[in-house]
Order: structure tokens, then C-alpha cells, then sequence
């Protein structure tokens, strides 16, 4: 049963005029380091504040440094967790994809975020990276439950693993796993309009779909929030795809915008 305290959350969470959440995700420097477009997180919080977004991702020592910022933008998502997921095949990186635990939900009620995201990794080489994953999942989810905060789940197929993250039937499996788990929003790969169409007819919790690495024009990108709004998810989180472009309250303006003509 979903608690008075995660209920209230979970509105803040959407918009309240679509009933569909934009979120910006700022937490790739606790994965890779630095990358193009978080060299400034002052200015870049409040780029993404002016373009309207619903929710914002971002790590611990990020939010404790930029705190009174985040209070511009409706939600914040706390990451719990760090994996060598993103480096995998580089020079920094694994053959395969290795994730742990790095806080908890008290630092998040600590700190105020409305939810917390963690990863579910699946189809890893090693099984016992796979089984890692759900046990980081199961304890994070008992720790929201009894403090009334959202989870997140990030349900994608690992790098370096024998699945595509493409793959419509993978995205299919992952999210219906995620979901069972006691995921309250899931946060995956886009599959094409069919296959997400599908995922959420499938899936217990709103879908959110992952944005990835920048590419293509902002049109291109808009079209996929069209396509995601009819195929009925109820998410979008998209960080490289947003803030390394040149004009990210723009970017963010337009992908806000989008939704709203979509969702009429």
C-alpha cells in the first residue's frame, strides 16, 4: 500500500497539468567523472529551472553543495548508488559491469529529495553482478517503504552483457522485473514507439524513459517525446541529451513544451 508520505511525493513529482514528469539527470560525474556540460552546476541548475523541468537528478555531495539551487525545481531524485556501467569498453573502464551501494534513504530524507533512483543492471556476464544489483534494489526498497520516499529503478541491460539495451523484449522483461521489485517509477531505454507501448501496458509502475548520449537535432529529440507521450509513458529523463547542448533552458523549454501539446 502506497503511503500518505510517498503519495504526496509522487504528485510533486508530476506535473499537475499533464501528468507527465520531465526530468533532468545531473548525476553522470559520481559514474565518469567529469564530462561536457556539468563543469558548472550553479548555472546549469538554474538553466534547468527556467526551461520548466519537473525533477532533477543528482548525487549526494552535489546536493549538499547546491541545495538552496535544487529548491527552484519541483523534485529531486537522489542517487543511491555508483557503477563502472558507463566506462565499460574505454580506458577507464571493465570487460563487464560492477555496482554498489553508496548511500541511503535517511541521507535522502537528511537532504529533502522527494525520491531516490538505484540501477537494475541485467543479462551481466558475471551472474553474481546481476544478483548484486537485486539485492541493492530489495534493501532500498524496504528502506522507502518505511520512510515514505519514491524509488526509482533504472532497469536497463548491462554493458559488456549478452543483451542489447535496445532489445524491445529486454526493455519488456527488465521493467516488468523492476516493477515487481516495488518500483514506484521506472526509468529505461527507449525502444521504439511499439515496444514502449507495450512495456507500459506490461509494467505495474509509470514508465520514464532514459534520454542516453547526445545526438540528433532537437527535433529529433522532441519526436521522441511525441512518440513516448502516445505510447503512454508517463516520464522522460534527459540529461546529455539536454545539458550538452548549447541551450539548455531552451532545450528544456522545448522538451516541456512538447509534452504539453502532446498530452492534450
Amino acid at each position: 500500500m502506497t503511503t500518505p508520505g510517498k503519495s504526496r511525493r509522487m504528485r510533486q513529482m508530476f506535473n499537475a497539468d499533464t501528468g507527465i514528469m520531465l526530468c533532468i539527470p545531473i548525476d553522470h560525474g559520481m559514474q565518469v567523472g567529469a564530462i561536457d556540460g556539468l563543469s558548472d552546476p550553479d548555472r546549469l541548475i538554474g538553466e534547468i529551472a527556467d526551461g520548466g523541468a519537473d525533477s532533477i537528478i543528482v548525487n549526494p555531495g552535489l546536493m549538499r553543495r547546491y541545495h538552496k539551487q535544487l529548491e527552484r525545481i519541483p523534485s529531486v531524485i537522489l542517487r543511491m548508488d555508483q557503477t563502472t556501467m558507463w566506462r565499460t569498453g574505454g580506458p577507464f573502464g571493465y570487460e563487464t559491469t560492477y555496482t554498489r551501494l553508496v548511500s541511503d534513504v535517511n541521507a535522502a530524507v537528511q537532504l529533502g529529495a522527494e525520491a531516490v533512483i538505484t540501477y537494475l543492471f541485467t543479462c551481466n556476464l558475471d551472474p553474481a553482478e546481476e544478483t548484486r544489483c537485486f539485492e541493492i534494489n530489495g534493501e532500498i526498497s524496504k528502506q522507502c517503504e518505511a520512510n515514505g520516499i519514491v524509488h526509482v529503478v533504472e532497469a536497463m541491460a548491462a554493458n559488456g552483457g549478452h543483451a542489447r539495451a535496445d532489445d524491445p523484449e529486454v526493455v519488456l522483461m527488465n521493467c516488468r522485473i523492476a516493477s515487481e521489485l516495488g518500483a514506484d517509477i521506472v526509468k529505461t531505454d527507449w525502444c521504439g514507439a511499439e515496444g514502449i507501448a507495450k512495456v507500459v501496458q506490461n509494467s505495474l509502475a509509470p514508465i520514464a524513459i532514459a534520454g542516453g548520449g547526445k545526438s540528433g537535432s532537437l527535433d529529433e529529440l522532441t519526436d521522441v517525446v511525441r512518440a513516448g507521450v502516445d505510447s503512454g509513458a508517463r516520464g522522460f529523463m534527459f540529461g546529455r541529451n539536454t545539458f550538452q547542448r548549447s541551450d539548455v533552458r531552451k532545450t528544456v523549454q522545448a522538451l516541456r513544451d512538447t509534452i504539453v501539446s502532446g498530452s492534450r
